[in-house]
């Protein structure tokens, strides 16, 4: 599986006239379920019956003379001949003159003595994955397949049923199940042909780990929500699932999960007194022109019939290198986790992260090994958090909606490391929105995008995340010491 920030980078330019506006972890609902099913199944004669078929075979034709030569009573005979008879192994036969009608083995009968097996009906129970937007059944083992409470724990969006329910036995397609039975079959069993579904006998809500890229045009307010499965057993190597695309998309899902929301103008606070030179429209002119550039570039269409083949990657490659040799810039949601990993990893004498919440979703073990990877170096660290309003007793209370603003796991994993290391310091901040990220000398990023909440905020809207990058040193050393201030007048809680 990868990573996070690879997929983001992948999607971000996979678009051209549309931009990555934000992203959701989320999850899609599958209905697991249980399925009585009819089928031929291949079972092994018993020794009864192939002792009768061998005695036809011999050429013995009625009843007395097969239950002499297997020694065998007759009544019991009578109930194995009529069972061949049901299966039409055998075939009665009455010359007129005959008192008595004589017993031959029929085609499917001379198979089943050569094989020692027997075809009947068998019904059966079979688990099955069934996707209610797509209205069918999936290849999903059931490992792959994640329980309603460990979504809620993971705090990944749930995606919405759209108005869709649990299958009927007769909504479910035959040869679909066929090809699933025929790809899982039973072990040490030979897969059986499928005659029909009796019913569906339990069905239960489950669902598999998804990405939601939320794309918003250049021009207009069109908004597409395109979907990145984790796992896909169906043998696709598409990144994008546009038949789910599409088939959420006519259930009116994107609606559903705040696809509106991602058409409003995105900011980030305190720009504009920060940086009050800064020249918004034209930086995001440029960033426009930028990324639809290497967008266009990475279509087949783009590139001249008379290019060198290299011609497309070339100019990509030139188109990205120029954005990144910006030294300030506007940077989409999609590029914070990967400048966050970038700051966890690369930074060797001072980090700052300011974010208004704290989920244990993001800080989880790789980035609790990171940053006391940076601890141990004698890398200063300053996180800021919280939301939160006095009430007059200095007294931190999130004002947010009710938001936690920390997960306990992760405020005592802050404890353990602040008592562990004198260079790392926690604040609770309750007077501010402001987002910051400063990495040493080398960049410092102030955005809409909560750092550390990332992941774990199923609740929260989507919406365009939006950051302003500087790297010129007196402008990152700027940024620092706003934050550092605004950690100092806010709240001095470690502990919270």
């Amino acid at each position: 599986m990868k990573k996070l920030e690879d997929i983001l980078q992948s999607a971000a330019y996979a678009r051209p006239g549309y931009v990555l506006a934000t992203f959701k972890e989320a999850a899609a609902p599958v209905f697991r379920l249980n399925a009585r099913v009819l089928t031929l199944a291949k079972k092994p004669l018993n020794p009864i019956e192939e002792g009768y078929l061998r005695a036809i075979s011999a050429g013995l034709t009625n009843t007395a003379e097969i239950s002499q030569f297997l020694g065998l009573p007759s009544q019991l005979l009578t109930g194995t001949l009529a069972a061949l008879n049901a299966k039409e192994y055998v075939q009665y036969s009455r010359a007129t003159s005959s008192v008595s009608a004589s017993v031959s083995l029929t085609f499917k009968g001379r198979i089943a003595l050569a094989e020692l097996i027997s075809i009947v009906p068998e019904e059966r129970m079979v688990r099955l994955a069934y996707d209610p937007v797509l209205k069918k059944v999936i290849f999903a083992p059931t490992s792959s397949l994640w329980k309603p409470a460990e979504i809620r724990e993971s705090g990944r969006l749930e995606l919405p049923l759209c108005g869709a329910r649990k299958p009927e036995a007769s909504e479910v397609s035959l040869s679909e199940v066929d090809k699933i039975l025929k790809r899982f079959p039973r072990r040490d069993e030979a897969v059986p042909n499928l005659l029909g579904i009796q019913r569906i006998e339990r069905a239960e809500l489950n669902f598999i780990p998804c990405l939601a890229l939320y794309y918003r045009a250049v021009s207009g307010n069109d908004v597409q929500v395109a979907f990145v499965f984790e796992d896909r057993f169906d043998g696709s190597s598409d990144f994008f699932d546009e038949g789910y695309e599409l088939a959420f998309s006519r259930l009116g899902g994107p609606e559903l999960i705040g696809s509106r929301h991602v058409s409003e103008s995105a900011q980030v606070e305190n720009l504009s007194a920060l940086f009050p030179d800064t020249d918004s429209a034209a930086q995001m002119a440029k960033l426009a022109e930028l990324e639809q550039e290497i967008a266009s570039s990475q279509e087949h269409e783009a590139t001249p019939p008379e290019a060198p083949i290299d011609f497309k990657v070339d100019k990509a490659t030139r188109a990205q290198s120029r954005l990144r040799d910006l030294t300030q810039r506007f940077i989409r949601c999609h590029e914070h986790p990967k400048m966050l990993e970038k700051a966890l990893s690369e930074t060797s004498e001072r980090l700052l992260i300011i974010s208004p919440w704290v989920r244990a979703q993001v800080v989880d073990k790789s980035f609790r090994e990171s940053l006391e990877r940076l601890l141990k170096k004698g890398v200063k660290v300053h996180i800021g958090y919280g939301l939160a309003e006095d009430d007059g007793n200095k007294k931190p209370k999130d004002a947010a909606r009710g938001k936690v603003p920390i997960s306990d796991s992760t405020r005592r994993d802050f404890e353990r490391l602040a008592k562990a290391y004198a260079n790392f310091k926690v604040y609770f901040v309750g007077n501010t929105h402001r987002k910051h990220l400063v990495s040493d000398q080398r960049f410092a990023i102030v955005s809409s995008f909560n750092w550390l909440s990332f992941k774990g905020s199923p609740d929260d809207r989507a919406r365009d995340e939006l950051g302003f990058m500087v790297t010129e040193p007196e402008h990152v050393e700027k940024l620092f010491l706003d934050g550092i201030e605004l950690l100092q007048q806010g709240y001095d809680h470690p502990a919270q």
